[in-house]
């Protein structure tokens, strides 16, 4: 199973990791990561945690979601993953793409899935009622 890893500043990523199981009921391999209060170093220990605990666990790719490219959280992230061909990092994270991850996650080859939820991400932010 691919896993999915949402960090943000705050406590935004958790909070959308409990709204797709409202929406979806009980999910599993998707988690949530918060920055608060921690240092560069705190972050890219606890990734790196959560990304051998998947290894360990038989999982198949791991993607991580980050609110904000260039920030705290995506930097951490870089520095935990490395160059894996079985690791993404996606910035902008929207309830859209995580219900897409979810969805695709089983059918999908790995580098097919990220392309996806990339796609759908952008398709998410639009104008509604145009102007």
């Amino acid at each position: 199973m691919i896993r999915a890893l949402v960090i943000t500043h705050g406590n935004i990523g958790a909070e959308l990791v409990r709204v797709t199981g409202l929406i979806l009921g009980p999910v599993e391999g998707l988690s949530a990561l918060s920055n608060s209060g921690k240092s560069l170093a705190d972050l890219r220990a606890e990734i790196s945690a959560w990304l051998a605990e998947g290894a360990a666990g038989g999982a198949t790719g791991a993607v991580i979601f980050v609110d904000d490219y260039g920030g705290s959280c995506a930097t951490a992230a870089q520095l935990a993953c490395g160059h894996e061909p079985d690791r993404a990092i996606l910035s902008g994270v929207n309830l859209a793409m995580l219900l897409g991850f979810l969805t695709w996650r089983e059918n999908d080859e790995f580098a097919e899935l990220v392309g996806r939820l990339v796609r759908k991400g952008r398709e998410a932010i639009t104008l509604v009622g145009g102007r």
